[in-house]
């Protein structure tokens, strides 16, 4: 058991970059986490981290180690949870990344799931782009678009519509906008998420369609700086609608060329490792399913 312990250990040391990080988050203390590491480092014959004063950087060996490490963590908790042994409560840490916008949505609502499960925690890991899980030590994320990665295991929880908004307050134009053509010229906020080339494809319930280069203004790969930056009068934004449904309703923000959309993206929970997933990582994914159909359901 304490090569298990060292492996605990070593995943939760390249998640954070730190010992000390691990000894708070663990209660055990430095030193001990510090034997583990180097317990590891006998039985395999390498060193797994490069150590100064100033930094901890994992080696080769030991990014080579850490998809494994993680695996047989999970291959024995999945084991541990079909035999029952912890069915009687949920507990422990997930960690979960998610889009900013999805994110937001979800810490109002995350009191319901840890008012049932007392001893489960959740870190939300907040960003607008794609990272990797293993490297990152996330237990699930959120994608937003088609899952390239074979590797992942998905669940898709529903579709992404999106809504062209602008500020009626500073944006005196919005009223001459009828077609998306209308928009060449106009100055536009883009939502960079994915990267590559940032087309807005619309199409209307006749089956005519429209492409547009938008004429962005401004690029930010957070779709909390380009709700901000739609919100100051900076220019016409395409933006989750989940996001921005609250200010549309409150007058806030205006809906453009409602007779045109783009269409929905979809979003998925993905996680790496066997099927049968911890019950507290399965637990959190059953939230993240119930939650979506409320979220993402346009009004």
């Amino acid at each position: 058991m304490d090569l298990l312990s060292a492996l605990h250990s070593f995943v939760r040391v390249a998640a954070t970059g730190s010992f000390s990080a691990v000894s708070r988050e663990t209660g055990a203390s430095q030193p001990t986490i510090s034997r583990h590491i180097a317990l590891l480092e006998a039985h395999y014959g390498t060193t797994l981290f490069a150590r100064t004063t100033r930094s901890l950087m994992m080696t080769e060996d030991g990014r080579s180690l850490l998809p494994h490490a993680y695996e047989l963590l999970e291959i024995l908790e999945t084991a541990e949870t079909v035999l029952g042994r912890r069915r009687a409560s949920v507990s422990g840490l997930v960690r979960l990344g998610v889009t900013t916008a999805f994110g937001l949505c979800l810490t109002n609502r995350i009191k319901d799931l840890l008012g049932k499960h007392p001893d489960l925690s959740v870190e939300l890991i907040m960003r607008d782009g794609f990272g990797d899980l293993v490297e990152e030590g996330l237990d699930l994320a959120i994608r937003v678009g088609e899952i390239a990665e074979g590797s992942l295991i998905a669940r898709k929880l529903g579709a992404v519509h999106r809504s062209l908004v602008v500020s009626p307050r500073h944006f005196t134009a919005k009223s001459s906008l009828k077609h998306p053509n209308d928009l060449t010229g106009e100055p536009c906020v883009v939502f960079t998420y994915g990267g590559g080339r940032q087309d807005w494809h619309f199409f209307n319930q006749e089956g005519e369609e429209s492409v547009v280069a938008p004429a962005a203004v401004f690029r930010a790969n957070s779709s909390e700086a380009a709700l901000h930056a739609v919100q100051a009068g900076v220019g016409v934004g395409l933006l989750p609608e989940f996001q921005v449904r609250h200010l549309v309703e409150s007058g806030e923000l205006a809906e453009v060329i409602p007779d045109w959309k783009v269409p929905p993206m979809p979003l998925y929970a993905v996680h790496t490792g066997p099927r049968t997933l911890p019950l507290r990582t399965r637990t959190v994914l059953d939230f993240l399913i119930e939650i979506s159909s409320t979220v993402l359901t346009p009004t």
